[in-house]
C-alpha cells in the first residue's frame, strides 16, 4: 500500500493540508468533513493530527495521495492516551529536568542518546538524586481531553504516580505532554516500563532505565 507517493516531513505549523502531494479529510460522525494538518507523510506512513471540533463517534479518515485514495474508520473519544517511542525497542521520548535544591539551578538529563538512526537509540540511565530531584517530560497524543489533572497518573516500574502537568506541547499541535517527578523510590529499578492513565484509559508501555 502506497499511502504517499513519497516521504516528507512538515517544518513549521500550523501543520500544512497537504504534504508530500498528501492530503487527508476527516468526516466526523455528524457528517462535517475538516482537512487535517500533516505532519510527516511516507509510503507506509503517515501522522496527522486529528483537526479541531471533530465530534465525538465514528469518523472516516479519506487519504488522497494525488494518485490513489485509501480511507479507513477511526472511533473519536475524550481521551486514548498514547505515549510516544524513539524506536521499536520503546525507547520513551522524553526529556528530563535536574534541579539541584540549594540553588535552584536546572539543568538537562539525558533520557536516551542515538548515534544516527532512531534504531541506534539507547537508555540512559537517570540518577534520580537526593537533593538535585529530576522532573521528566513524556511526550504523546490523546491526554489533554482530560476531565481533570487528578485523573492522571504515571506508572513507573510498577508504582504510581501523579502528574504534575498534563495538556497540549506548548510548541507542537496534537502533541501532549505529561510531567511527573522521578521518586527516589524507582532508586535500583534498572529499566522500567512507563504507562499514563488518564480518566482509566491506559497508555502503551514506553521505557526508561532509572540507576
Amino acid at each position: 500500500m502506497n499511502l504517499a507517493m513519497q516521504s516528507a516531513t512538515a517544518v513549521s505549523t500550523p501543520w500544512p493540508t497537504t504534504l508530500g502531494g498528501v492530503t487527508i479529510q476527516v468526516t466526523d460522525s455528524a457528517s462535517v468533513p475538516r482537512a487535517a494538518g500533516l505532519l510527516f507523510v511516507s509510503p507506509t506512513q503517515i501522522n496527522f493530527e486529528i483537526p479541531a471540533g471533530t465530534a465525538q463517534g465514528a469518523a472516516l479518515v479519506l487519504i488522497n495521495n494525488g494518485v490513489s485514495q485509501t480511507s479507513a474508520t477511526v472511533q473519536i473519544q475524550p481521551v486514548a492516551p498514547g505515549l510516544f517511542a524513539i524506536n521499536n525497542l520503546g525507547v520513551a521520548a522524553a526529556t528530563g529536568i535536574r534541579i539541584v535544591i540549594p540553588t535552584n539551578f536546572q539543568s538537562a538529563v539525558t533520557v536516551f542518546q542515538c548515534v544516527d538512526t532512531p534504531g541506534s537509540c539507547r537508555l540512559v540511565p537517570i540518577d534520580p538524586g537526593v537533593d538535585a530531584p529530576v522532573y521528566l517530560s513524556f511526550y504523546g497524543t490523546g491526554i489533554s481531553g482530560r476531565s481533570s489533572l487528578s485523573n492522571v497518573s504515571v506508572t513507573i516500574g510498577g508504582m504510581s504516580f501523579p502528574a504534575t502537568y498534563a495538556g497540549p506541547q506548548p510548541q507542537f499541535p496534537g502533541v501532549d505532554q505529561v510531567n511527573v517527578p522521578l521518586s527516589l523510590s524507582l532508586r535500583g529499578t534498572g529499566v522500567v516500563n512507563v504507562t499514563v492513565t488518564v480518566d482509566g484509559v491506559t497508555s502503551n508501555p514506553v521505557k526508561i532505565d532509572v540507576m
